[in-house]
């Protein structure tokens, strides 16, 4: 005998299944939603490590270049218009080392007067030196009448301790106290920092680092310094006989005509994944270019 369901048994079984179908529908969506992401994750960490295995390739490019002593021309490929590579490679002992200011300990103090003019040229409250010298020395001393120790960091947000050593990387500078991001911009392309002392090359020093040389130097004066026939000087002779050199009161303190630290400036596009990078190499006469620092600068996920 067949049993029939009355109107309120139909309606309950019709809630039922739609509430089964529902409930599977939801199941189906988070588990293509949750596959869908792992496709992604995975997509996103093998173009990753593609575009570090391409970053790696630039420096090798870099090392090579600094080996055959021919790394003034930037490098560009583009691979099928899907992977675009660029390098450019900096003399950075054309900067000021922010490590000379403290040798053996102490303030050198030829190098600090070099940079206290590249805050004076670049309008950076001088001020500012009192911090930075602070942030190097090993003591715990506050320099008067603008140094910082720990007193002044251990009240930031959040909290920290001076240095009392050598900058590790340039960008350590936005912790000193004073030290805004703007201030930081202005002084960057002038200023890096080496693991220990290293002389400023006159050879590819730009007319507003050649200016922090000496006292009253004008920006026209440094520029044609910049421009001086006889470049490159071979010999730091060559460069105090030049004309444009001869009475600017420049000593031979911290002044080379080589270089041993460069910077590669990297990037590697590839449609939605951007890669930008810094690396730090070092090279030593005959010897091979090493990287001795990697920052990464920009990444971008499309």
């Amino acid at each position: 005998m067949r049993t029939r369901l009355n109107p309120t048994q139909h309606g309950v079984a019709l809630i039922t299944v739609l509430l089964v179908l529902a409930l599977a529908t939801v199941t189906i969506v988070s588990m293509s939603s949750e596959r869908q992401l792992d496709i992604r994750r995975t997509e996103n960490q093998l173009r990753g490590d593609q575009a570090w295995a391409h970053a790696l390739s630039l420096e090798n490019w870099a090392v090579k270049r600094l080996q055959d002593g021919d790394w003034q021309k930037p490098l560009r490929i583009s691979e099928d218009g899907e992977v675009e590579l660029r390098g450019k490679i900096d003399d950075l002992q054309g900067r000021l080392n922010l490590n000379n200011l403290f040798v053996d300990g102490k303030v050198s103090e030829e190098d600090r007067k070099r940079v206290q003019r590249l805050f004076d040229h670049l309008e950076i409250d001088s001020k500012l030196m009192d911090a930075i010298l602070d942030w190097l020395d090993a003591d715990g001393e506050i320099r008067y009448p603008s140094g910082a120790e720990d007193e002044a960091y251990s009240r930031k947000h959040p909290p920290r301790r001076a240095a009392n050593r050598l900058f590790a990387d340039v960008s350590e500078l936005l912790l000193v106290q004073g030290v805004t991001p703007e201030i930081y911009d202005k002084l960057r392309p002038f200023i890096y920092v080496a693991p220990g002392y290293a002389p400023v090359n006159v050879n590819t020093a730009p007319p507003e680092v050649l200016r922090c040389l000496a006292d009253k130097i004008s920006a026209d004066q440094a520029a044609s310094m910049y421009r001086a026939s006889g470049k490159p000087f071979s010999e730091l002779a060559e460069f105090f006989k030049d004309e444009a050199v001869v009475g600017r009161s420049i000593g031979p303190h911290g002044l080379s005509v080589q270089s041993t630290f460069f910077l590669l400036s990297g990037s590697v596009d590839m449609g939605r994944a951007r890669l930008r990078f810094e690396s730090q190499l070092q090279k030593r006469a005959e010897q091979m270019a090493t990287v001795i620092r990697r920052a990464r600068s920009g990444w971008l996920r499309g």
